[in-house]
C-alpha cells in the first residue's frame, strides 16, 4: 500500500499523471531518427518532453542531455570533462558524503593517473563549509563536485556560494542534485553551477532515466559513439515513453511542488514531535532546519535498538517501509553508513539509525500509522531484551 510506504529517497511510485501519458503514448513508436511520419511524430514529441525537462531545472533545452539515471550522468560529466587533462595531474576537490557515482568515479579517475583529490569533511550535522572548499583550492585545481541534498540525512549543502567561489577562480562546478531536483525550486543559473546531475525515479517519473545538464559552451567526450544523437554525445534512439513520462512527471513537479513541501514539513514535523514522546532517548541524526534540509527526510537513532531489525520488523509486521540508510558502505563488512560516521556518530548510534522518507501521497493517517507500528515495535523490542 502506497500510505505505507517511507522510503522515497530511494525511489518514487509513478505518479497517476505519469502513467497515464505513457500509456495514451503507446502509438508513438516511430524511431525519431526517421523522416517519415511516424518518425517525425516521435522526434516532435520527444523535442517537447525535452522543454518541460528543462523548464524544471529553469534551464535551456539545448544545455540538457538525456541520460539513463544520476549514476550515468555522474559518471560521465566526471570522466568526460576531466579527460581533457590525460596524461597531466590535476587536483580535484569533493566532499566525504557524496553519492558512490561521484566518489568512487573519481577514486577511479585518480587511480588511473589522474591526480588528486580532496575530500571536504562535513559537520555534526552534516554540512559542508563553504571556506573548507576555498581553503582546499589549489592552482591546478579543476574541478568541484558537491551533492546539492544528501539522500539519507536530507542536508541541503550549500552549492550556490561554493559555485561562486568556483567560478571567480574558473574552477569547473558540478552538483550531484538526484535528491534535491522535485523536492526544492532549482534555477540552474542561479545555483551557479556548470553541471548537474538528476533521475526522474526520484520524481514520480519512470526508472532507468534521467539527465545532465551542462552550461552551454562546454564539451565532455562522447558517452556513447554512432547514431549522433543527444547532440553527437550519447548515441542510441532514444526511449520515447520514458522520456514522455519524463516531461509530466517535471511538469506535474513543478505544479505540485509549493504544496506538497508545506504538506511535507508539517508531516515532519508532527512525526519528530510524536516520535519524541514514543521513544524518550530518540536522537535526531543532522539538522531539522526546514531552511537547510529536505522537507520529506527523517534520519534518527532510537540508542539499543538496531535499525535494521525495527526495518525489518516494520516490513514484516506492518508492511511498511522504511531504509536503515546507504547500503554503498565505505565498510563493507559492517556495512555502516559513511555519511553517519563522516558526522561522528558511533557504531552503536549508526547500527539504532533508521532513515524515513515521505513523499507527495503521504498523509496525516500514514504518518499515524506509522507512529503506533512504531510503538507496537519498541514495546515487542523492550520485552524481548533483558532489564
Amino acid at each position: 500500500m502506497i500510505g505505507r510506504y517511507f522510503d522515497y529517497n530511494s525511489t518514487t511510485p509513478l505518479d497517476p499523471r505519469v502513467c497515464q501519458v505513457i500509456t495514451e503514448s503507446m502509438d508513438i513508436y516511430g524511431n525519431p531518427s526517421s523522416t517519415h511520419g511516424s518518425g517525425q511524430k516521435a522526434r516532435l514529441a520527444i523535442h517537447s518532453a525535452r522543454q518541460h525537462i528543462a523548464a524544471l531545472l529553469h534551464g535551456e533545452p539545448e544545455e540538457l542531455y538525456i541520460t539513463s539515471g544520476g549514476s550515468e550522468s555522474n559518471n560521465w560529466l566526471l570522466k568526460g570533462y576531466l579527460s581533457q587533462w590525460a596524461g597531466t595531474p590535476v587536483h580535484v576537490i569533493t566532499s566525504v558524503i557524496e553519492h558512490p557515482s561521484v566518489k568512487e568515479t573519481l577514486r577511479y579517475w585518480r587511480d588511473a593517473g589522474g591526480g588528486e583529490i580532496t575530500y571536504i569533511p562535513v559537520d555534526a550535522e552534516g554540512f559542508i563549509s563553504p571556506q573548507a572548499v576555498m581553503d582546499a583550492i589549489r592552482p591546478d585545481t579543476k574541478l568541484i563536485s558537491i551533492m546539492l541534498a544528501n539522500n539519507e540525512t536530507g542536508a541541503i549543502q550549500p552549492v550556490q556560494e561554493i559555485a561562486r567561489i568556483a567560478g571567480s577562480r574558473g574552477i569547473f562546478t558540478h552538483t550531484d542534485a538526484v535528491q534535491a531536483v522535485g523536492k526544492m525550486p532549482i534555477h540552474v543559473r542561479e545555483l551557479g553551477v556548470d553541471s548537474l546531475s538528476f533521475s526522474i525515479h526520484k520524481l514520480y517519473g519512470p526508472k532507468g532515466i534521467g539527465g545532465l545538464y551542462l552550461q552551454s559552451g562546454y564539451k565532455l567526450d562522447p558517452l556513447l559513439h554512432g547514431g549522433g544523437q543527444e547532440q553527437g554525445l550519447r548515441s542510441g534512439t532514444e526511449n520515447v515513453l520514458s522520456l514522455l513520462g519524463a516531461a509530466e512527471a517535471c511538469r506535474v513537479a513543478m505544479l505540485d511542488m509549493e504544496r506538497s513541501q508545506v504538506k511535507l514539513l508539517w508531516c515532519k514535523r508532527l512525526l519528530v514531535e510524536k516520535l519524541r514522546a514514543i521513544a524518550p532517548g530518540l536522537k535526531i541524526n543532522g539538522s531539522l532546519d526546514s531552511d537547510r534540509t529536505l522537507a520529506n527526510t527523517v534520519n534518527l537513532c532510537i540508542p539499543g535498538i538496531r535499525g535494521e531489525a525495527l526495518a525489518a520488523y516494520l516490513d514484516h509486521r506492518y508492511g511498511i517501509a522504511v531504509s536503515v540508510g546507504s547500503a554503498c558502505s565505505s565498510n563493507h563488512q559492517k556495512k555502516l553508513s559513511y555519511v553517519l560516521q563522516e558526522m561522528g556518530l558511533d557504531e552503536a548510534d549508526i547500527r539504532s539509525s533508521l532513515r524515513i522518507s515521505m513523499g507527495k501521497f503521504t498523509d496525516e493517517m500514514d504518518i499515524h500509522y506509522l507512529l503506533e507500528s512504531i510503538e507496537s515495535a519498541l514495546a515487542h523490542f523492550n520485552q524481548l531484551m533483558p532489564t
